[in-house]
């Protein structure tokens, strides 16, 4: 195509003027929607201008004849194509029979506006040839044309002009310009699919599609082209989903027959394992992923496939079902059959545990390998058996029909799985055999599961119920005894009742299977965090929350063996491919002592998320400058919430000093919450936080790995790191404090010595997990100046493998605290309590103090804590009291005592104390947890706080008397 020119530009209409200006006679083609017609029609004012707008795909024999009539009709002396394929593959065919000036506009990244081919349909058959005359004269890449198409169009017209220079390759075509359009397509797509309008990767993807199309006509199509051609003249679905859905499989077909090619289209590329790569990014932009999301039926398909191309059967029955092989997976044919249905992931033969794992319904057997490997982590100990289904389903009723009305097909799918079952069990004698299923799958696997009499070691069935009415399940063979099973639906699932799963748990248990059913809030089809976290355990035999211990020690933690380099931080490469990222909580410079930091090695840098937004947080305050009230202030428990609330949701600020901006002081806060934090984390910028849970434990998904902290216990969460909250009993109520300046840090001991008070070893740190999972729409809450700010990335960022450094979340165990006092005499101060302390620079300090169960050996002293006025400002809190909810102190209440405010304990309290006279050592209420956190500066309190204050505070302090006698 050397008369054609090729421009970039700005502004394609006015070229287009510029171009046509002598000419008074110009027919525009287009596809029905006529987008940027009106726009053209209005530069080209200066000639008569008609519209056809019937261009299709395929480029129908009759669209061809309605075209030229029109052409013959109307005598143009040129034609403008604007719109994808369709428009473009139309005037080419009219270019073999009239004479025009012909300029492409294309809005789509198809290519072929770069191609002397052409082709139209006609009786479902395509017939495709290339010849000179059809090309364009003139073709104008204007990037802001394209960037009007949707994500999913963008994506699958990419990926039609990426098969060109693939297939041009396959086929031994040139290297260079072929290699350079690859990787200018691919950079484009992982753009844009993550930043639709980002204007310089429209113009990089116009570039790539270019060469693309100079590389496609310089060569000859491969076996890629000939499929997608063939199916889409004979099913009339779209050229661009065509392209798209096949590719990843014509990628497979090469990889096994031409190594050394594929190598250097995935170095071009710069994709690892590329077919699971390009799916990826068709699921993150919602486009298609098999051919029967194209609207091919798989019965027609069938009686195609032998008149297409029955040696392609390995690239076009995988694409029918979307199933793209993953590296280190294989596909084997099932016993008794001849294509490979089965797809196995580690060795059979040398594995701890083998998982056999049933997909849902739509889905297929990679997927759910996929979905398995997400939740259990990649691992030498585990290896995956999955059966493809016929069509993506095993059966097409619903799982509620009687066993005997679905018949055969469900006959057929547990014959599968019992043989599968078997195969595991003698390749494997001494390995733990489990089932996991989703959907579909957790039905099937669970009407196996009750049928089976080979021994199982564990089930996970998500969002899945037993096969029949509930009323009338068949009783489990007693191999289901002492099974692990673990259940999870969400309360609205719209595809499973939540009753019918309750049910099957009811009847399992009845069967003496140990189970764990898992609800989930909210309406959606999926396997919720928490339901993923027991997963894990159950797949992989561990326990979460038993990691490295030693706080401010250097530890370091891999999920896989090698993931964490031996010598330097950041090699190149990072073993297994990671990315080596750090994460500093302190400044490069700080002293040696002080310095804090970790290395982390995960699947993706932690900054491919979108631009933060703000976000409404009425609740949350950042800065302190309303004076501070010397006022004794109380509050009443946070109340749980009406509306579902998830941790930040929940999160009040009650008082504080100073300001995030600044950087000093520090905040306090109630949180109650009702609802787990899925598919969201939460990073706070402003500073280390200090959670203290007071009602229902916590699971924290931290990018370290996952810590559980119950009352009774703290978690510290350090400053930047990314969490997620999930509530172990459906509900949870506590306290935190954040400090805006240092970090906490266990207190000095002075004079006590080397022992007692919070030992370093007591706090846990998460181990490494680092799960690679494809998470849509998973939303970054980011607190950054005292703001809420919110940003969306696509995939789950817990995908640290691996990590080593001193700056890790901790679990504390408050029970472990040793107290010191006073074994002679006199009441101590209450800071020989001091857990943790944060240095707040010139500000002073904050310091967190826990009351425990202990002996008061002090004799001839007043034993409650003595009547008081001091310099620091003290925060109370109460996880509980075993003299129960007792006006003012309630348990998940709060009182601030302001500096050189008086305070004492209530007069009852007072006169008990004076009027009893004992002095022997007596033990404190073995079940009383009070805490306090106390701040050197004073704390202002919220427009909330001030709001809710209990208004009767003043009124617990009335009462008290004098007990004055003149006699000594």
């Amino acid at each position: 195509m050397e008369r054609t020119e090729v421009r970039f530009v700005e502004d394609a209409s006015a070229v287009l003027a510029q171009d046509l200006e002598g000419h008074d006679r110009i027919l525009v083609v287009c596809a029905p929607s006529r987008r940027f017609v009106d726009e053209i029609r209005t530069a080209l004012e200066f000639a008569e201008v008609e519209v056809f707008d019937g261009a299709r795909v395929h480029v129908p024999k009759g669209t061809v004849a309605e075209a030229s009539a029109i052409v013959q009709a109307f005598r143009p002396s040129a034609i403008v194509s604007v719109g994808g394929g369709a428009a473009t593959g139309l005037v080419k065919m009219l270019r073999l029979q009239h004479d025009f000036r012909f300029v492409a506009l294309p809005s789509t990244y198809a290519g072929s506006e770069m191609t002397t081919i052409y082709g139209s349909t006609h009786e479902r058959q395509k017939t495709t040839g290339r010849d000179e005359r059809v090309g364009p004269d003139l073709v104008l890449y204007d990037p802001s044309l394209a960037a009007a198409m949707p994500l999913d169009l963008t994506i699958k017209s990419l990926f039609n002009a990426l098969a060109h220079p693939i297939s041009s390759l396959s086929a031994g075509g040139e290297r260079e310009e072929a290699e350079s359009a690859i990787s200018d397509l691919v950079e484009a797509a992982v753009q844009l699919v993550q930043f639709p309008q980002n204007r310089e990767a429209r113009m990089l993807a116009l570039q790539g599609v270019a060469a693309a199309g100079r590389v496609l006509e310089a060569g000859r199509l491969g076996l890629h082209h000939e499929l997608a051609h063939a199916l889409g003249g004979r099913f009339d679905v779209e050229h661009a989903g065509l392209h798209a859905v096949l590719l990843p499989h014509s990628l497979l077909r090469l990889q096994k027959e031409d190594p050394g090619t594929y190598d250097r289209i995935e170095r071009a590329a710069g994709l690892i394992d590329m077919p699971h790569q390009l799916l990826q990014l068709l699921k993150r932009a919602g486009a298609p992923t098999g051919l029967r999301q194209l609207g091919i039926d798989w019965s027609d398909f069938i009686t195609a496939l032998e008149q297409v191309d029955p040696s392609s059967k390995d690239i076009l029955i995988p694409a029918h079902q979307g199933r793209v092989r993953r590296a280190g997976t294989r596909w084997v044919p099932e016993l008794g059959a001849g294509d490979e249905r089965v797809s196995v992931r580690g060795d059979l033969e040398q594995a701890d545990r083998i998982v056999l794992a049933l997909h849902g319904r739509g889905a297929d057997a990679d997927s759910i390998i996929q979905m398995g490997t997400e939740i259990a982590g990649l691992s030498g100990d585990i290896a995956w058996l999955a059966p493809q289904a016929d069509n993506n389903a095993w059966y097409t009723n619903s799982y509620r029909d009687e066993p005997a009305t679905i018949g055969v097909p469900l006959d057929a799918a547990l014959s599968r799985v019992e043989r599968l079952l078997r195969q595991a069990r003698q390749t494997n004698p001494d390995a733990r055999v489990l089932i996991f299923g989703f959907s579909q799958g957790a039905c099937l696997g669970l009407e196996a599961a009750a049928r089976t009499e080979l021994p199982l070691d564990g089930v996970v069935a998500i969002a899945g119920a037993r096969i029949g009415p509930s009323s009338g399940y068949g009783r489990p063979t007693a191999r289901i005894e002492g099974v692990p099973v673990l259940l999870g639906v969400a309360d609205g699932d719209p595809w499973v009742d939540k009753k019918d799963v309750e049910a099957t748990a009811e009847h399992l248990r009845a069967a003496g299977a140990q189970v764990q059913l898992l609800g989930a809030a909210g309406e959606l089809h999926q396997i919720d965090e928490a339901q993923r976290l027991a997963g894990a355990e159950l797949l992989t035999g561990r326990r979460f929350g038993s990691g490295p211990t030693g706080f401010g020690n250097f530890v370091q933690s891999e999920a896989l063996p090698g993931a964490l380099p031996g010598r330097g931080n950041s090699p190149r490469p990072a073993p297994y491919g990671l990315h080596a990222e750090q994460v500093n909580g302190t400044r490069f410079v700080e002293d040696r002592k002080d310095n804090l930091r970790i290395w982390t090695y995960r699947h993706r840098p932690s900054a491919i998320h979108s631009a933060f937004r703000p976000v409404e947080a009425p609740r949350l305050a950042g800065s302190f400058e309303a004076e501070p009230d010397p006022s004794l202030q109380g509050w009443a428990p946070l109340s749980m919430p009406d509306a579902p609330t998830d941790f930040v949701e929940g999160l009040v600020t009650v008082a504080g000093a100073g300001g995030a901006r600044e950087g000093r002081g520090c905040a306090l806060h109630f949180y109650a919450a009702n609802r787990s934090m899925d598919r969201r984390a939460f990073s706070n910028a402003d500073g280390d936080l200090l959670l203290v849970p007071q009602q229902g434990g916590l699971t924290l998904r931290t990018e370290l790995g996952v810590l559980r902290v119950n009352p009774g216990q703290i978690a510290l969460l350090p400053r930047g790191l990314r969490f997620s909250v999930l509530l172990d009993q459906g509900q949870a109520r506590g306290y935190a404090a954040e400090v805006f300046h240092g970090h906490f840090e266990l207190p000095e001991r002075g004079p006590i010595g080397a022992n007692g008070l919070t030992e370093a070893r007591h706090f846990r740190a998460p181990e490494a997990w680092g799960e690679d999972r494809l998470a849509l729409g998973f939303r970054l809450a980011h607190k950054f100046a005292g703001r809420l700010f919110e940003a969306t990335q696509d995939y789950s960022p817990f995908d640290v493998v691996a990590w080593h450094g001193n700056y890790a979340p901790y679990v504390y165990d408050l029970m472990d605290f040793s107290p010191v006092s006073n074994a002679r005499f006199d009441h101590p101060d209450p800071s020989i309590y001091t857990v943790l302390s944060a240095r707040m620079g010139a500000e002073g300090a904050l310091d967190f103090v826990f009351f425990p169960p202990r002996w008061d050996p002090s004799e001839d002293t007043f034993r409650p804590p003595f009547l008081h006025r001091n310099g620091v400002t003290e925060f109370n809190g109460i996880i509980r009291d075993p003299s129960g909810d007792e006006a003012p102190f309630y348990a998940g209440g709060a009182f601030l005592t302001p500096g050189m405010t008086s305070h004492t304990v209530r007069s009852r309290g007072v006169l008990r104390a004076i009027m009893e006279g004992h002095n022997e050592p007596s033990r404190t209420r073995e079940s009383s947890m009070w805490f306090q956190f106390e701040s050197s500066i004073p704390l202002s309190t919220t427009p909330w706080a001030a709001a809710h204050r209990l208004k009767a505070w003043p009124h617990y302090w009335a009462g008290q008397r004098s007990f004055f006698h003149p006699q000594p």
